[in-house]
């Protein structure tokens, strides 16, 4: 979902840092080893609220999910084409599903603002699944709810972590080099095929729409 179909890196930063700064009087620069505990972000500040005395955890990330939500229309940015490809994509009867590790309520919460929600068959998110990406957990649980097999479907991410759990649950992948890097390069997984753009994905599937017609 994140560095695929748009971008939320700017405020996922954004909000962490804040967040940092709240409770650890800090920013967290981007070497810093506690960004390695994302996604989903909330990792992170769970990690580094342990340091706190008392340890305010809960408090912390209601407090960067609180930040989230009100600066996400400000500073998610949506992939150009994304709605035209996810159109396409119903239009010639494919399911599609998001395996995100996100939680289900910021999950559905960006979908509905950038309109994405009623393209899914089924939303799998972090509060679905008790192991994250890479593990298969979530794509498997995808997978039963479209009633499909792995040979039938393609996972396609932005990470590494991404492109390894479609790999284990045994399905086609491809690297969405359109979205941010913040957790990776998915090339370093070796996905089946990589994709530069949208228009790119889109021409993969055969879809022809009026955004790529000359």
């Amino acid at each position: 979902m994140d560095g695929t179909l748009f971008s939320t890196q700017e405020l996922i930063v954004h909000c962490v840092n804040e967040t940092a700064r709240k409770y650890l009087y800090r920013s967290l620069p981007r070497e810093d080893s506690l960004w390695s505990f994302g996604p989903p972000a909330r990792n992170i500040i769970r990690q580094f609220a342990r340091s706190i005395p008392d340890s305010p955890a809960s408090e912390a990330v209601d407090y960067y999910d609180s930040l989230y939500r009100n600066n996400f229309r400000e500073m998610a940015t949506g992939f150009q084409g994304i709605p035209e490809l996810l159109q396409g994509l119903n239009d010639s009867k494919k399911s599609l599903a998001i395996v995100t590790s996100e939680t289900s309520t910021l999950s559905k919460y960006a979908l509905e603002a950038f309109s994405l929600h009623d393209y899914f068959d089924t939303l799998v998110t972090s509060d679905h699944v008790s192991k994250k990406k890479p593990d298969p957990e979530g794509v498997y649980l995808a997978l039963k709810n479209m009633q499909l097999g792995p040979e039938d479907c393609m996972l396609v991410g932005d990470s590494t972590t991404d492109i390894a759990a479609g790999k284990r649950a045994g399905l086609l992948t491809g690297a969405a080099l359109w979205g941010s890097e913040t957790w990776g390069d998915p090339r370093m997984a070796s996905p089946d095929h990589s994709f530069s753009d949208v228009q790119e994905r889109s021409t993969f599937f055969l879809i022809q729409s009026n955004l790529y017609r000359r």
